[in-house]
């Protein structure tokens, strides 16, 4: 029963193996996460020395800072793609563990069945063994019969024993099985906090950039105001 546990472990976890030998998912969406990021960085740190020599009202200054907007743009949104990607798989791990416990706690019902049953089959043989002790004294005549059922009575020790040892190692694995199962969750909620963090942030960097070209246009405006025409006189 343990190796039938472990192989629903197994399965329940391995689900996702075939995919991941053939082009992980995730590992993909993080190429693409890192690779915006890189990309992103490069951008944001050449930024300032881009604009610094540029007027307000040059097009090419208000363009460099757009840019880098948009390349924040999809630095976050892939970064997004990723932690929620890896969050599902977390979310579909935890379930998997949860599945192969609960398999466990049913066989686990069936093994404590089966030393109860043990104990009881031990205890009623001890008893007719020691009626037909008391028999045998009396008339001599049920050797056999006592012999029988001594040794029904070993075997049902033997049963219980195995059926106790069975106990020990459900539990054993119960245990493991739980802190997986914690261990996983754990994991989930991990990676949807930092989800939400990264939704955030992705809001004040659009906050900032928005910022950035509206300063732009305000310097532009005041270097350069548009002169009120004037009416012409009849």
């Amino acid at each position: 029963m343990i190796r039938f546990v472990s192989l629903l472990l197994f399965l329940a976890c391995a689900g996702f193996a075939p995919a991941q030998a053939v082009a992980d998912p995730l590992e993909a969406l993080r190429q693409i996460a890192d690779k915006a990021s890189a990309d992103w960085q490069v951008l944001a740190r050449g930024l300032e020395s881009k604009i610094a020599t540029l007027l307000p009202c040059d097009p090419k200054s208000r363009a460099a800072v757009e840019e880098v907007s948009r390349a924040s743009d999809a630095r976050l949104s892939a970064l997004s793609g990723y932690l929620k990607a890896s969050a599902a798989k977390a979310k579909a791990d935890t379930e998997a563990a949860k599945r192969v416990l609960a398999a466990q706690a049913a066989l686990s019902g069936g093994w404590v069945t089966g030393h109860t049953e043990a104990e009881e089959q031990r205890a009623a043989i001890e008893t007719q063994v020691s009626d037909l002790k008391e028999s045998m004294r009396k008339r001599g005549s049920l050797a056999g019969a006592e012999q029988v059922l001594i040794e029904l009575a070993n075997m049902a020790k033997e049963r219980a024993a195995k059926a106790e040892e069975q106990a020990a190692r459900r539990e054993s694995l119960d245990s493991s099985l739980g802190d997986l199962v914690v261990a996983y969750q754990t994991r989930q909620t991990a990676l949807d906090n930092e989800s939400t963090l990264l939704d955030a942030e992705a809001d004040r960097w659009k906050a900032y950039y928005a910022a950035r070209v509206a300063r732009a246009i305000t310097e532009c405006a005041i270097i350069n105001p548009i002169q009120p025409q004037r009416k012409k006189q009849p």
